[in-house]
């Protein structure tokens, strides 16, 4: 985003994480928002500039699963900013839940399928949280979240997408189940086939989670769209 240079010392200005002044990268002046910068950026929930916002936010939110998803999802990334303090949160929140694992926490539930992908990782690539999504057989389909990537196996398949390379996020609802699909309108459920069971705001953190993944590594990346809703 392109704003005005500051008057004190024709340094570039930004917008601040709470997007409602400009603060100079150079002298660290602020400023209050003009009204062509406060149109420009319009109403953004998330502090970051991070996303193009193509959603309609109000249909979305009628559904109360949804509604507590996208809510999750906006107050993760604006409390705690980094993927490091979002995982430090998650952690905590994750030793309530039986079908979600992560090192230290239940890894028993979905060791075939990490055991599976063990040889599949790239150089360095952590793994996160693996999602037992319960449709098969405990251990055959699920998501795995890994700091790079988010891999959909059912079975003997596998499909993965990369964090730094997801053009938009599709949120949705259908029988009651909110979905976020990362860059496929009709696949890449971060929920798995019915979502986090009944963990919509745990759903939520995940897609905040990855999103950071995301612009910690390529920080020049473009945006992420934010679709979905009755247009």
């Amino acid at each position: 985003m392109e704003l005005n240079k500051c008057p004190n010392c024709s340094g570039k200005l930004a917008l601040a994480k709470n997007r409602k002044r400009l603060v100079c990268s150079y002298c660290g002046s602020e400023f209050p928002l003009d009204e062509a910068t406060r149109n420009e950026i319009g109403d953004q929930p998330v502090n970051m500039d991070w996303f193009i916002y193509d959603w309609d936010l109000k249909s979305l939110q009628e559904n109360d699963s949804c509604k507590t998803m996208i809510q999750a999802f906006i107050r993760t990334l604006n409390d705690y900013e980094t993927s490091s303090r979002i995982e430090s949160y998650m952690r905590e929140y994750l030793m309530g839940f039986d079908d979600v694992s992560a090192y230290g926490i239940r890894e028993e539930k979905m060791k075939d399928i990490v055991g599976r992908l063990s040889s599949d990782l790239l150089p360095g690539e952590r793994v996160v949280l693996y999602y037992d999504d319960g449709i098969l057989i405990h251990g055959k389909t699920g998501v795995v979240i890994t700091d790079k990537r988010t891999l959909f196996v059912d079975r003997r398949n596998v499909k993965s997408v990369m964090h730094v390379s997801i053009p938009f996020i599709e949120v949705s609802f259908s029988s009651g189940y909110p979905k976020a699909r990362l860059g496929d309108k009709y696949g890449n459920d971060i929920g798995g086939g019915c979502g986090f069971i009944s963990h919509f705001d745990l759903e939520g953190t995940v897609m905040a989670l990855i999103c950071a993944f995301a612009f910690e590594q390529r920080p020049d990346r473009p945006k992420i769209k934010l679709v979905g809703g009755i247009k």
